[in-house]
């Protein structure tokens, strides 16, 4: 019987999210075959099996996390399978396990299934399988667990991999940072009508980033890790930006942002974001971002306060474009302007030179009319 382990992937890492299992159980392997894909909050990587056999137990599911050096499969072959069919089949003979309330009929499971019914409170005879054959799963005994529980207390919820690992990695952003937020409206007047005039595809998120970029490179101080008391500034502007998804939130990098034109930082960002909406994080890098940007301005909130992507300094949150009524020489005009908020790490910029950055992006943004 050989197992199958979660690897250590980075130093740093101590539990790793299951992205996709490329096999089944009962499925033969040859040594160098990939068996999964997992995934850390930095980059994917995939497991290979080390042996020849047939996949007898997968014991961590997709969408589920395992310590580094946790068994998450089993690899058997031939006489290994024999001896544990053999095995089993006369422990359920001798055996009738209850779960939940009471006795109940004989169900056929593996004994870690039965545990985890155990352990729910789960009557596996109320259980209709959805696996081949009828087979109960993992995921039937914890969607009947989870709806016992929901039906009981009205929550009960498990947080998924990736949820998990989210908090964790935000939960230790605001513990070990002294974070500040900064808000200004931006006028994008011109830029805006600059924008239409042009026929420019060029996303308003891109020439955010973009004017972010600029700032960046007149402001070193932004554009830095902190890591205990030590802070270290780049000439270099690898911009991570934030991309929700079904499973959770993302920070693909935009490595060399500051040597991108405006149209090719768009068409970059747009294949980032598409790849990582459709789940295909297989190449796309996940560390060594220098400050983030984040946009929330599609579900049409203004001012908020982003958390920043630790070890950065820094990073800017994104509103929604509005338009609104101004006076100037005595008269009413319309004019649009964007929300922008800039949450930064105290330890690192005092609130001066914080702010001057926020001005610059500003000052950014007016320069683009020249380039559009």
């Amino acid at each position: 019987m050989f197992e199958v382990k979660m690897p250590r992937t980075s130093d740093d890492i101590e539990e790793s999210l299951i992205v996709f299992w490329h096999v089944e159980e009962g499925d033969d392997v040859e040594e160098g075959d990939v068996l999964v894909e997992v995934q850390t909050e930095k980059a994917v990587f995939e497991i290979e099996a080390e042996t020849e056999g047939t996949i007898r137990e997968i014991l961590v599911k997709r969408g589920e996390s395992a310590k580094i050096g946790e068994t998450i499969a089993t690899i058997s072959d031939d006489q290994d399978n024999e001896s544990a069919e053999e095995e089993n089949d006369q422990k359920h003979i001798e055996k009738k396990a209850e779960t939940g309330a009471g006795s109940q009929s004989f169900v056929r499971v593996s004994p870690r299934l039965r545990k985890l019914a155990r352990d729910a409170g789960v009557n596996l005879s109320e259980i209709r399988g959805s696996g081949k054959g009828g087979v109960i799963t993992e995921s039937d005994i914890r969607n009947a667990a989870e709806g016992q529980t929901n039906e009981e207390t009205g929550s009960g919820n498990k947080m998924s991999g990736i949820r998990k690992v989210i908090a964790s990695r935000m939960m230790a952003s605001l513990h070990e940072s002294a974070q500040l937020t900064l808000t200004s409206w931006v006028d994008v007047t011109g830029l805006s009508q600059k924008r239409k005039e042009s026929a420019s595809k060029v996303s308003w998120n891109t020439l955010i980033c973009y004017a972010t970029v600029q700032a960046l490179e007149l402001h070193p101080e932004m554009n830095a890790h902190i890591e205990g008391d030590q802070i270290t500034t780049y000439d270099q502007v690898h911009l991570g930006m934030a991309v929700d998804t079904e499973s959770g939130l993302y920070v693909p990098v935009l490595t060399g942002a500051h040597e991108l034109t405006i149209e090719k930082m768009d068409e970059e960002l747009k294949v980032l974001a598409k790849k990582v909406a459709s789940g295909n994080l297989s190449g796309i890098p996940m560390k060594g971002s220098t400050f983030t940007v984040t946009n929330l301005g599609k579900f049409g909130i203004e001012f908020f306060t982003p958390i920043i992507h630790p070890p950065e300094v820094g990073i800017l949150g994104v509103g929604t474009i509005e338009t609104h009524l101004a006076l100037e020489n005595g008269k009413v005009i319309q004019r649009e302007r964007i929300p922008l908020s800039l949450t930064f790490d105290h330890r690192a910029v005092d609130g001066a030179p914080a702010a001057k950055f926020l001005q610059s992006v500003a000052g950014q943004c007016q320069a683009l009319m020249e380039e559009l």
